[in-house]
């Protein structure tokens, strides 16, 4: 049974998911300190263990090749060994001598972070932001679903899935195992590429199918690693080799990654050009991953290497924020314009309250200290009724000072669209939207496809999947969501009598800046009255053409002739 989600539903379910994924790694920032290291190294339940000179276990008394086995300990004391152990908190380390075993306890001592450490720490999260944008703005597109579920869901594997943030074993045991199932997310890219359609998909299938499989079988290895430590199941830990899981989780996105270079190779257009934006931006990020955890995977650690993936990981989601802005996401001059507004009449209301509060002060010195309180909750509800007065004059002001231009231009559209009715020439009004378009909206193309009353809007099919979805939906639609014949970014709706009349179609700024909300509803209704206006002025020239006009003026004639012999013959 396929269950669907509207995209309300999945606005929700997205912004939720990211929601969590930002308490999670900010709970896992605030928490990295508090981790220490002891200077052993265990990757089995029992086995040779590496001590490092002048460790902690070192100081303790503890040598490389020294036999430990942790099935000696109670099941929560070795289960923390999956985990790195908090500062000051004294490990068990059940050392084998012969037939005898003894417990030597070592404590963790702090350790020094790498600067780029923090910096991959707070690139992670601003991709969760980047997700968290994308889900607001572009919930109704499954690529985009698919994005945000993979920079979300990264955070999460990585802390949930290695991090023992609690003092209870058995949570931390749950966590993990939860943490474990997110291993999948890897293969989110390999989904992505899979969205875009291309003519040869062969080699793409391979490879996605081929993520999927090592994703899951990366799954199921940690899941068979946490449970068997945690029941000290030596089989079950046996089942693979040591660096399985760095294997598999880097092979998952190498190979995720490759599908999606096919992608970028096999699509033409706006399909490619999106891919391969994404790709040039995680590209660093996903072959660096693959080399640093392949290495971790044979025990070479190399330092150098990890800092360069830190780095990337801090600077892959300036390429995606650019992305986002370019992409039509979001307005970056709407969000200046919004964040000064919001910074003016904050400053406004402070000022108002801390000079009324101080004046206030000075008069009722020798007062109550209720009548205080009183008096200040007064100027608090007075100011706070005031608010939308004051966001309204602010607004008016700094548009004037700062927006001007911007807002000239929108009123330039909005008054064509009230003078659309009154042209009396179809020729001259579309020349004149054309020419405000391209002035004012700064459109590098305009364009209007009118109905031939063939079957064709301009050239192109009424069954062109933009005109069928313009007459479905009759919204602004993004020309790249779709495959269609139409040349250009943004088509709009022009509608009358209840059918589309034409589409209005707009190409890139000449800037390369993103069309503002209240911009794109100014063109919407210039699109919405222009369609009408058109319609009269087309309908009355069918009608002149026809001769209809001139066979109604000779029957009023009729009429009037048959009226003046009636009262001639009457009077």
């Amino acid at each position: 049974m396929r269950i669907s989600l509207s995209a309300t539903a999945w606005r929700r379910l997205l912004l939720a998911l990211c929601f969590l994924s930002i308490f999670v790694t900010g709970y896992g920032m605030w928490l990295t300190g508090r981790f220490g290291d002891t200077g052993i190294s265990l990757r089995r339940l029992t086995g040779a263990a590496v001590v490092a000179p002048g460790s902690p276990a070192a100081r303790a008394g503890l040598r490389t090749g020294d036999i430990v086995d942790l099935r000696l300990l109670p099941d929560a004391a070795r289960y923390r060994w999956t985990d790195p152990i908090p500062v000051g908190v004294a490990a068990e380390v059940p050392v084998r001598h012969g037939s005898r075993a003894s417990i030597v306890r070592v404590v963790a001592t702090p350790i020094s972070i790498p600067f780029t450490f923090w910096l991959a720490l707070f690139g992670e999260l601003w991709m969760v932001l980047f997700a968290t944008l994308l889900a607001w703005r572009r919930s109704e597109l499954p690529e985009a679903r698919v994005l945000v579920l993979f920079f979300a869901e990264m955070p999460l594997l990585q802390v949930l899935e290695n991090g023992g943030y609690t003092p209870w074993p058995q949570l931390d045991f749950a966590v993990n195992a939860v943490g474990s199932l997110f291993d999948p997310a890897v293969a989110l890219l390999a989904v992505y590429a899979m969205l875009f359609r291309t003519k040869h998909s062969g080699l793409r299938r391979v490879l996605a199918y081929t993520a999927y499989t090592i994703a899951c079988l990366g799954m199921l290895h940690a899941l068979a690693v946490r449970v068997g430590y945690w029941f000290g199941l030596p089989g079950l830990l046996g089942l693979a080799p040591i660096g399985t899981g760095e294997t598999l989780q880097s092979l998952t996105f190498l190979v995720s990654y490759l599908c999606l270079l096919a992608t970028v190779w096999q699509a033409e257009g706006v399909q490619r050009t999106r891919t391969a934006w994404i790709a040039a931006c995680i590209g660093p990020y996903c072959i660096f991953t693959f080399l640093v955890w392949e290495l971790a995977a044979f025990g070479a650690f190399n330092a150098t290497l990890r800092a360069v993936l830190d780095v990337f990981i801090f600077f892959a989601p300036v390429g995606l924020w650019i992305s986002l802005l370019n992409r039509r996401l979001f307005d970056i001059g709407f969000a200046i314009n919004r964040a000064v507004v919001f910074t003016g009449v904050s400053v406004v209301i402070v000022g108002i309250f801390v000079l009324v509060e101080w004046a206030f002060s000075e008069w009722f010195s020798s007062a109550s200290h209720t009548t205080n309180l009183a008096v200040s909750a007064a100027l608090a509800l007075a100011l706070g009724l005031s608010v939308r007065a004051i966001h309204s004059r602010v607004d008016r002001v700094l548009d004037t000072v700062f927006f001007r231009k911007r807002h000239e231009d929108e009123q330039a559209i909005r008054t064509l669209a009230r003078e659309a009715a009154y042209v009396t020439d179809p020729h001259i009004l579309l020349s004149r939207i054309v020419t405000v378009l391209e002035e004012h909206a700064d459109a590098s193309s305009a364009q209007v496809l009118l109905d031939d009353d063939t079957g064709h809007y301009g050239g192109v099919s009424e069954n062109d999947p933009a005109i069928v979805r313009l007459r479905a939906t009759r919204e602004p639609l993004d020309l790249g969501d779709v495959h269609s014949a139409i040349a250009g970014e943004f088509a709009y709706p022009m509608l009358a009598r209840g059918r589309l009349v034409g589409a209005l179609v707009l190409g890139l700024k000449r800037s390369g800046e993103a069309y503002a909300p209240d911009e794109s509803d100014a063109i919407m209704q210039l699109a919405h009255d222009a369609g009408a206006a058109l319609d009269v002025l087309l309908m009355k020239k069918d009608v002149s053409r026809d001769g209809v006009l001139e066979r109604l003026h000779e029957s009023n004639e009729a009429i009037l002739a048959g009226i003046r012999e009636l009262q001639a013959r009457l009077g």
